[in-house]
């Protein structure tokens, strides 16, 4: 039998009788901002936990949580875990088929939601066969269960605590597409969890008493565990890309934030604006991102914008295998101009604990691990990582699942979908994602040892590297998004530059207005839909 691990709730709960006083989350509304500390958050998880248990949640209950962020949810979440029910948390951006899909393949218990996605699951029969718990979270749910039992003279009832987690015991299922466009469930268990906290602890973001601003909702909800204030930022959940970056900024300075998580993207955003505004984040100590790769000019951009004692960081990883690797401000300036030259970009050393090691190129199962999979340092290949915090198989998925994981004697191997390499000292580069690799009868060219290259040219805001064909013999297309505003015969000098440039030999290079970007990933361009446009555009150049 496993033993009982030190979970999450339990470490919570620690600083809950240590410091009640204490801030443990501030929550941005329109109106100001609603500060909870870990005293009141404990009467709102003993509130949550007593009425999920009145409704029938138990130990081991699949439950969907559809809640806004706010103080809801960050009760919800902790009450499921301290009744050791598993919550079920799906990205609500991916679209009402996908989302009923999602609940199927988990085959929830109970559904836990604001009024309007109990209305969607019922209009559209989210999983109307395996759903037998219902409960509402809503100011005025909450007034009027209270008033139910005030008439009925009730007192509050508090719900039983289960036993402490046993290291194998599920603890939640996330549901991401990831780079696929594909929803799968992963699902973690308490020492998964475990695993996570303890790699958390080398980014040197989470210390206690330190306040924390993260546009990653589990960084917000785990921050709490670790001691810290966390602020819930304003998100539009179905188009993340478009968060005011002026409302961040004054978040951070109303609050004192000393850590922000973000993606690259994001980051950009903000620090134009404080750019534009002479504003320099004074409180921020550490930035740490997440979700892309950090490009250099993002990394000179922000550091203008920071205070000469902060810290940035760009981290590695997946919703698999949260942390894997991480590179400093001073790593990332010093392979500068590698990446500059082809190389990739850097993504620093592999974190404690995790195996990281790159294969051959394949986009076949690969049933069982061999030594002979690996290639020589230096050599692209396939990012592969086994660790503590890498996942179970995804829920429902055997397909998916032989694609991502290699079986090495028992250990499972993760296969990021990343393509990379290792140098002489262990560091890990990115090259790109393994299918976005334009397959041309000379060979393959990748994304990310083409595109900062272009991206370092004078006007350039970003470029993609597309193949227009069958993998193959596909023409490798260079699309350029100019720098915003700038004028319709310089675009034309820009891409004449890039194309005088012949990077990589391309001949193909398209000025775009704007790229399509992923609502839910800001980072991440729709390169299918950048590919067709091109090939129509090549098209009618050549008729």
């Amino acid at each position: 039998m496993s033993t009982p691990l030190f979970d999450v709730v339990a470490m919570t709960e620690h600083w809950m009788r240590a410091r009640p006083g204490t801030v443990a989350c501030r929550v941005d509304r329109r109106r100001g901002a609603e500060t909870l500390t870990y005293g009141r958050l404990d009467e709102l998880i003993t509130q949550a936990a007593a009425r999920l248990a009145r409704a029938g949640v138990t130990a081991g209950t699949r439950a969907a949580v559809m809640i806004p962020p706010g103080r809801d949810l960050v009760a919800v979440v902790l009450a499921l875990l301290r009744l050791r029910a598993v919550p079920v948390l799906i990205d609500p951006g991916l679209g009402a088929r996908a989302i009923g899909a999602c609940l199927e393949e988990a085959a929830v218990q109970a559904f836990i939601a604001v009024p309007r996605a109990h209305l969607a699951r019922v209009v559209l029969g989210w999983a109307r066969d395996s759903v037998t718990t219902t409960v509402t979270f809503a100011t005025y749910a909450l007034w009027l269960a209270r008033l139910r039992r005030l008439r009925a003279g009730a007192p509050p009832v508090a719900a039983a605590r289960p036993r402490a987690p046993y290291a194998d015991d599920l603890a939640l299922i996330a549901f991401t597409s990831g780079s696929t466009g594909v929803p799968k469930g992963v699902p973690f268990r308490h020492r998964h969890l475990a695993g996570q906290t303890e790699l958390l602890a080398h980014l040197g973001a989470l210390e206690p008493g330190a306040t924390v601003y993260s546009t990653f909702l589990p960084f917000a909800v785990a921050a709490p565990a670790m001691g810290c204030a966390s602020v819930i930022p304003r998100l539009d959940l179905r188009h993340p890309g478009r968060t005011d970056p002026a409302a961040m900024a004054a978040s951070i300075a109303a609050h004192g934030v000393r850590g922000l998580f973000a993606a690259p993207a994001l980051l950009d955003r903000l620090t134009r604006h404080c750019a534009r505004r002479g504003q320099v984040l004074d409180s921020l100590q550490i930035v740490l991102t997440a979700g892309a790769p950090l490009p250099f000019p993002v990394l000179r951009r922000a550091e203008r914008c920071l205070p000469a004692h902060a810290d940035v960081r760009s981290v590695y990883g997946a919703t698999e295998c949260l942390l894997v690797a991480m590179a400093d401000a001073a790593e990332l300036a010093g392979t500068a101009a590698d990446t500059a030259r082809g190389a990739g970009t850097c993504l620093g050393a592999a974190l404690p604990g995790n195996r990281v090691r790159v294969i051959g190129i394949t986009d076949e199962a690969i049933p069982r691990w061999s030594d002979d999979l690996t290639v020589p340092a230096g050599t692209v290949g396939e990012i592969t990582v086994a660790g503590p915090a890498v996942s179970d198989p995804y829920v429902g998925r055997p397909r998916e699942t032989a694609l991502a994981r290699i079986d090495d004697d028992g250990e499972p191997v993760h296969r990021m979908g990343d393509l990379g390499w290792q140098d002489e000292q262990g560091r890990l580069w990115f090259a790109g994602r393994k299918s976005e690799r334009v397959r041309t009868a000379d060979g393959e060219m990748y994304t990310d040892q083409v595109e900062p290259i272009v991206n370092a040219l004078p006007g350039v805001h970003r470029s993609a590297l597309v193949g227009v064909g069958p993998p193959g013999g596909q023409r490798p297309v260079l699309c350029v998004e100019c720098e915003p505003g700038t004028p319709r015969r310089e675009r034309r000098e820009i891409v004449e530059r890039v194309r005088a440039a012949a990077i990589g030999g391309i001949g193909h290079v398209l000025a775009h207005p704007g790229f399509p970007m992923d609502v839910r990933h800001a980072s991440k361009i729709r390169r299918p839909l950048l590919a067709r446009w091109a090939a129509r555009r090549l098209d009618g150049d050549e008729r």
